[in-house]
């Protein structure tokens, strides 16, 4: 029950801090405005993502809706049936479940798309597509999900 709770209090944390910097950026900044915060390496600016991951198929938003639900439905059936549940592995299904509600919540909130602002790069290099902070839930969960598949991993090779 500990491991329950502690995620549903990862995954409210990390959703509030998404739904709220959303917020202010959203009434802040105008859109495709660009605020430089280190130099400008790292920027804020309003974003709509009216597609899939890195903006791939725009104008394609129901789909992404549809998509991203099922998707949640299997991550959340998935850490439900899940017998071994560390604390990593908790924290992982909490931040990837956070980022994808807050992304549904953009697509269905009304808003022009999901709300990206997060902007790294240099535009004479490379600059990665906006992002926000589910986008960056999602990535660290999954990451963090890989690293404890891997020691699982590695524990069932020793132990053969």
């Amino acid at each position: 029950m500990k491991k329950y709770i502690y995620s549903a209090v990862i995954t409210a944390v990390t959703l509030t801090l998404d739904v709220i910097t959303k917020y202010l950026v959203v009434q802040n900044i105008a859109e495709y405005e660009r605020i430089n915060v280190i130099g400008s390496f790292f920027q804020l600016t309003l974003l709509y993502n009216r597609g899939g991951l890195f903006g791939i198929f725009q104008g394609y938003q129901s789909f992404f809706l549809v998509l991203s639900i099922i998707v949640l439905c299997l991550i959340v059936a998935f850490f439900i049936y899940e017998k071994r549940k560390s604390y990593a592995f908790c924290t992982a299904m909490s931040f990837i479940t956070a980022g994808a509600i807050g992304n549904i919540l953009d697509r269905v909130t009304g808003k022009k798309g999901v709300v990206d602002f997060l902007y790294i790069g240099n535009d004479n290099v490379f600059r990665w597509p906006a992002f926000n902070v589910a986008d960056a839930l999602v990535v660290a969960g999954a990451v963090i999900l890989f690293i404890v598949f891997m020691k699982e991993e590695n524990k069932r090779k020793e132990n053969k």
